[in-house]
């Protein structure tokens, strides 16, 4: 019986514990409820406010691109329509009606003129924005385009015109290379910036990419109000984020040596790259690359034929022959061989050689550009005529390995650092890179090949430049830079110019009395009778310079190479600095497949650029200082000051100056 009584007992207790368990959860569930609804019934309230609310995008403009001078602008902004999908609005239209997705690609098929697995495609591809944010479906549109689709606003509610910013290159092929291009983002760009959003527009080449963080700005936000239906009924002004345009940016380009350089390639119908720069800070002053293309093309969706278009043309349009274009540097690399001959105590300035056109080197016969040959030559004169026969003796004397040491220490072989993308590096070759890059030993006969810049030596436009510039300069390499200052803006309208400082990569020691006469040398290829390059020649300035020319493929005698087919042609070279004693603008320039030496083809360019930048300097040289009129109109201003030169315009209030 007392068993019983305890068994009792105990299930009384479970039930009890149950019951109060059950009422515990039923005043747990009333306490979060008089929670939610009294006391955060605010909090909540604003949230589902927030739900009906849904951003729109203001897109930022975009920064300018300008010249040196801010007196061009290279890349605008021109308004534009953009069509966007509301997939909010679209949704409870496809459940009433299963044929109103068909029916609207239909329609976008006809208002844009593509196929309907296109405009498949392009909502296929809009599956990775949010459901919440519009899709781009077209940017660009015209007119008539907008007033179609205006039209049917009531048919197809879902599409919205939407007025945009569209990038805009007003001098088309102009600099293309050096400016670059935008376009849509990939999904790389969206994995490395998670700011950007599917349908935005990034920088991808060239000056639009690698200062994309400033042209880009920050876009601005419109909220707006929908309905349980998903229609727009009104903006919330007070929420609203304005936009905040990209920071304009200025070249170093000068606008004036930039368009004559570019109009001498279209008119010779030149295939090659021309850099311009100032020594005394590695401002990029002009740089080309030919053919070019046009940036505008870039800014609309590309169809299947004009890809096709581009990727097909053979001679690369995109490359930017400047800092990508890998060549064998011809008798420009002489320019170095001497200089290390004369640093390194292999020659001396009035070391001869004999030259008779060609000569035996490690058994094997190398000839001279000049058939008859130099007779005996020094190393000026050896610059000035281009004397093959005195560079391989040179080479012979110096070894591969030293020869590499001075090369690498003029730039060759090593990215510059310029703030362009894709620059290369080029190759010098040494006794190391044959073992560690081929496998195989270096042979001193193939020396004789580099010492004048044929065999595996390769490098850029830009990186003959850069020698060039640090022999005018006495030995300092800068880092090349094609933007001069960039003009921040901020939120509260301030405007910031920030001036990009030169930089110096590192000084190279070129004992003065070496560096005299490799000077000498460069001053008589252009200035005294039988130099190679006199075609570069200008009365009233001292221009100092060294030719080249590149065989392409392998000759077994003496014979011009300009009747044979383009490809088999050989290359053209002029590299040079300007004026002798003061050096202010360095000339590099370079034609595939001329078919003549530099002195013929590439010489005339620089001789234009040098007239151009120096042009009162040059006219005050030839006035008659005799002649009291001429004293006079001096006096007066009406000539240029004798040793005036040419300055271009500062920036107006940057407080900037060179």
């Amino acid at each position: 019986m007392r068993v019983y009584r305890d068994d009792q007992k105990f299930l009384t207790f479970r039930i009890n514990a149950l019951l109060w368990a059950i009422v515990g959860v039923f005043v747990f569930l009333a306490g979060s409820f008089w929670f939610v609804q009294g006391v955060q019934a605010e909090k909540y309230r604003y949230l589902s406010d927030a739900n009906a609310l849904r951003p729109v995008t203001m897109p930022a403009k975009r920064g300018l691109i300008l010249d040196r001078t801010g007196q061009n602008i290279l890349a605008d902004n021109q308004p534009a329509y953009s069509l966007t999908l509301d997939r909010v609005v679209m949704r409870p239209i496809v459940k009433a009606d299963p044929t109103h997705r068909a029916k609207l690609i239909d329609f976008l098929s006809v208002v844009l003129g593509i196929g309907p697995q296109d405009i498949e495609a392009r909502f296929a591809k809009g599956k990775l924005v949010p459901f919440a944010r519009p899709i781009p479906v077209a940017e660009d549109l015209s007119m008539p385009q907008v007033a179609s689709i205006q039209a049917q606003s009531l048919s197809f509610p879902e599409l919205n015109v939407e007025p945009v910013q569209r990038r805009s290159y007003p001098y088309g092929t102009m600099s293309a290379h050096v400016i670059g291009f935008i376009g849509e983002v990939s999904e790389k760009d969206l994995g490395q910036h998670k700011e950007l959003k599917q349908g935005d527009l990034i920088g991808k080449r060239g000056v639009e990419l690698m200062y994309d963080e400033y042209l880009r700005g920050r876009d601005g936000a419109q909220f707006w109000e929908y309905d349980s239906h998903g229609r727009r009924l009104a903006e919330v002004v007070t929420a609203r984020q304005a936009p905040v345009a990209g920071d304009n940016v200025y070249l170093t380009l000068d606008f004036e040596l930039q368009r004559r350089a570019e109009q001498y390639f279209v008119e010779n119908e030149f295939v090659g790259a021309a850099v311009a720069l100032d020594p005394r800070n590695g401002e990029v002053l002009a740089m080309v690359s030919s053919p070019e293309f046009n940036p505008n093309v870039y800014t609309r969706r590309f169809t299947p034929e004009t890809w096709k278009q581009i990727s097909s043309n053979p001679f690369k349009v995109e490359l930017n022959r400047a800092i990508q274009g890998l060549y064998s540097p011809g008798s420009v690399f002489k320019t170095v061989m001497a200089m290390a001959g004369l640093a390194d105590g292999a020659l001396g300035p009035g070391t001869t050689f004999d030259c008779g056109g060609s000569a035996v080197f490690f058994g094997r016969r190398f000839r001279c550009w000049r058939k008859q040959g130099h007779g005996p030559v020094a190393v000026a004169n050896a610059l000035k005529v281009s004397c093959d026969i005195f560079f391989y003796n040179t080479g012979a004397r110096l070894g591969i390995d030293k020869i590499a040491e001075y090369a690498h220490n003029l730039t060759f072989g090593e990215i510059s650092k310029i703030d362009l993308d894709g620059e290369k590096a080029g190759l010098v070759p040494s006794t190391q890179w044959a073992a560690t890059k081929q496998h195989r030993k270096w042979y001193p006969s193939e020396t004789i090949s580099v010492s004048v810049g044929q065999g595996p030596l390769i490098v850029t436009p830009l990186q003959v430049a850069n020698m060039m510039a640090a022999i005018a300069n006495g030995g300092t390499v800068y880092r090349p830079h094609v933007v001069r200052m960039i003009e921040k803006n901020s939120p509260d309208g301030r405007v910031q110019k920030l001036q990009v400082a030169s930089e110096v990569l590192h000084k190279v020691t070129l004992p003065p009395a070496a560096l005299q006469t490799v000077k000498l040398g460069l001053w008589k290829v252009v200035n005294e009778e039988g130099g190679t390059g006199g075609n570069a020649r200008v009365a009233g300035l001292d221009i100092s310079g060294k030719t080249g020319t590149v065989q392409v493929i392998a000759q077994s005698g003496w014979f011009s190479t300009a009747g044979l087919p383009f490809m088999e042609r050989d290359h053209a070279w002029f590299a040079s600095y300007a004026p002798k004693d003061n050096p202010q603008m360095v000339v590099v320039v370079f034609v595939e497949h001329a078919g003549a030496h530099g002195g013929t083809d590439s010489a005339p360019l620089a001789k234009l650029l040098y007239e151009s930048r120096f042009r009162n300097q040059i006219e005050t040289a030839r006035l008659d200082l005799t002649n009291p009129a001429t004293l006079e109109m001096i006096k007066e201003g009406k000539l240029p000051v004798p040793g005036q030169t040419t300055k271009p315009p500062a920036i107006p209030d940057s407080g900037l100056g060179h």
